[in-house]
């Protein structure tokens, strides 16, 4: 009996390093890949009067992404969809270590801010990227979406601990001041959704009547419980020009093209002009730079 315990003990621990050597393979398979094609993204010039603001879901690392879903070998697309639309500010979600270091050594002419969520090695963040050459970092800061956001901590049946990031920003070419926030909801309690967004709104209200922008992965589509308490005081970008598109946003690598908007980007009822909204649906040889559209939308601080 202690034999064949100890043989299935030895086959589980064989059947479990197999596993993880394949899935390990399955993850770095396009590592060189990555390297080959990293490059450093050079910004072009922007107007001075107009704010270039992309919400980008990178997808985190993840062995559940096969083959051409990986990471290592959709980097370079992301940057190509970055490189078209220009951004002097990008809002990244599901950004984990290896990947924020990626966009740091890409993103030449941007500074960053960044949290992690927790402390595992595999942890996410949702850093808020600006141009140096375009805005002066006034003040920054993160906290959790829980009761207690000042220190680590999740709440309301959160499936992750949740986090949220801003900066205070000062246009160099007019001196003005705005607030950016990015975050990512909750994907499984609808609860901590609601809540969560309350806990960003109470923050915003600290700022007073600084113009404000929200952008990030919701989780929650139009006409949900966290859109409505979102637009009691903010502004769907979206709405706030004639050009603009319908899509969704969360699109799963092409599987799920018929779904709803889940990605927005809010603005304050004053502060703002919003010249035009897209959702960028760029692929590449039928390959998709992520689960998620990303949003660029450009804006005139009024």
């Amino acid at each position: 009996m202690k034999k064949a315990i100890k043989w299935i003990c030895i086959s589980l621990v064989t059947l479990i390093l197999v596993a993880g050597i394949a899935v390990g393979a399955e993850v770095f398979w396009y590592y060189p890949h990555s390297v080959q094609n990293k490059r450093e993204l050079v910004a072009a010039e922007q107007n001075d009067d107009e704010i270039i603001v992309m919400s980008c879901n990178l997808r985190c690392i993840t062995p559940l992404d096969p083959g051409k879903k990986s990471w290592f070998y959709r980097a370079d697309l992301i940057v190509n969809n970055i490189e078209k639309e220009n951004p002097g500010i990008i809002g990244f979600q599901e950004a984990t270590k290896i990947q924020y270091k990626y966009m740091c050594d890409t993103l030449v002419g941007y500074d960053s801010v960044i949290e992690f969520r927790d402390k595992s090695i595999i942890s996410e963040g949702c850093p808020i990227f600006y141009r140096t050459d375009l805005y002066e970092l006034i003040d920054k800061g993160s906290f959790w979406l829980s009761e207690t956001p000042d220190v680590m901590s999740k709440d309301w049946d959160s499936a992750c601990y949740r986090v949220c990031s801003y900066v205070i920003l000062k246009e160099n070419a007019s001196g003005k001041e705005f607030v950016v926030f990015n975050t990512h909801l909750d994907h499984v309690s609808d609860e901590a959704r609601i809540n969560g967004i309350g806990v960003v709104l109470d923050k915003i209200e600290q700022f007073g009547s600084l113009p404000s922008m929200i952008m990030g992965d919701f989780n929650a589509a139009e006409g949900s419980q966290t859109y409505i308490s979102a637009t009691e005081n903010f502004l769907d970008a979206k709405y706030q020009t004639e050009n603009t598109m319908e899509s969704c946003t969360y699109e799963g690598y092409g599987e799920s093209l018929g779904g709803k908007a889940i990605d927005h980007l809010m603005i304050s009822k004053t502060g703002f002009e919003v010249n035009s909204y897209k959702v960028v649906t760029d692929t590449y040889d039928g390959v998709y730079p992520s689960d998620h559209f990303q949003l660029s939308v450009n804006l005139t601080l009024s």
